[in-house]
């Protein structure tokens, strides 16, 4: 269990040092100018998007977007991995404490998860002695976190997906000086005003 709690930074070191060069880039201002409006096509920023997460807001020349998306996904990521170790810790804690439980009260003769003994005590030792009822409880609470983690990494995904594939066909949306609204406060209230002027 601490082999793998200890690897887990190992694991998602690539995703922070991608975040953290992507951050220094982005403020350096070395970025690249994007491609002209015309070149990009919101369905090519769909495909990069779908493709590797970031890539549509690259192509639309939206960098700073980068460390967001990559920080989002990391760090659910890095917990969803977390929980998942807690889970299988409390796991084989419940197998081990629900079989012992009935191997005391004379039900079964042995019991085939003993070789979870470590994992219960490793729990007894923080916590004092634990009955199985709180174990399996707090197994489905981490199961569904993790679950819900996984879920938000897929969210994560998808809503850049979306923001890549809106945001170039915003790219050439017309907001010049002949678009114009405003909102003024009046005596009687707020007065609304526009103004487009035609070519």
């Amino acid at each position: 269990m601490a082999a793998v709690t200890r690897s887990i930074p190992c694991v998602f070191a690539p995703i922070f040092l991608l975040f953290f060069f992507g951050l220094v880039y982005t403020v350096s201002g070395q970025v690249r100018d994007p491609p002209p409006p015309d070149i990009r096509t919101p369905t090519g920023a769909l495909w990069r998007a779908a493709a590797v997460p970031g890539w549509g807001q690259a192509y639309n020349g939206q960098y700073l977007k980068l460390p967001f998306i990559y920080g989002a996904m990391g760090g659910l990521l890095y917990a969803a991995t977390k929980i998942d170790n807690d889970y299988k810790l409390y796991r084989r804690a419940f197998l081990y404490k629900a079989f012992q439980e009935q191997l005391d009260s004379g039900l079964i003769e042995l019991n085939p998860f003993e070789n979870n003994r470590p994992s219960y005590d490793e729990l007894a030792a923080k916590f004092g002695q634990i009955s199985s009822s709180p174990l399996r409880a707090q197994r489905d609470t981490l199961k569904r976190n993790r679950d819900l983690s996984y879920l938000g990494v897929g969210l994560v995904y998808a809503l850049s997906i979306l923001d890549a594939y809106v945001s170039a066909h915003l790219l050439d949306f017309n907001v010049d000086e002949n678009l114009a609204f405003r909102i003024d406060p009046s005596p009687n209230g707020i007065r609304l005003s526009g103004r487009i002027v035609l070519p």
